[in-house]
């Protein structure tokens, strides 16, 4: 007994050829009126210009909105940071010490430090070790009362 799909398939054999000839006029007259890019002549000095183009198009001009907002961001910060700097206006243009300054300033540094915390042997006992028991946790007893 046979399917209904190969009672169709034999019915519409025929019409393969007239469907296969209609779909080649129809891609031809299509393909014929398209435009056709021309490319231009590669030369050493396009490629740059070409391949920056190409990016602008695809990453940053639909995206500009973005890249604006990111843009404003990132100016904001830098104002933020600029404005809230540690650093006054005469210690920017101040002209940098010399290594003897800078090692004086280090060992004042030391000698205040040393002052302020005093070394870990004076400082205090260790703290005593918690006991140590010789049976296993699982078999000592609780240490708290019951009521």
């Amino acid at each position: 007994m046979r399917t209904p799909r190969e009672i169709l398939l034999r019915r519409h054999l025929s019409a393969n050829p007239k469907l296969d000839d209609v779909r080649t006029k129809a891609l031809s007259a299509a393909l014929s009126h398209a435009p056709r890019a021309k490319r231009p002549a590669a030369t050493a000095g396009q490629w740059p210009v070409g391949a920056a183009r190409a990016a602008w198009r695809e990453l940053i001009r639909p995206c500009r909105g973005a890249w604006a907002g990111i843009t404003a961001l990132w100016l904001a910060m830098w104002a933020m940071n600029w404005g809230l700097s540690d650093t006054p206006p005469a210690a920017r243009s101040a002209p940098p010490a010399s290594a003897a300054a800078w090692f004086e300033a280090l060992a004042e540094q030391k000698r205040l430090l040393a002052e302020l915390i005093p070394p870990p042997s004076a400082a205090s006992p260790q703290p005593e070790s918690p006991p140590r028991h010789s049976r296993p946790r699982s078999e000592r007893r609780s240490e708290t009362p019951m009521m």
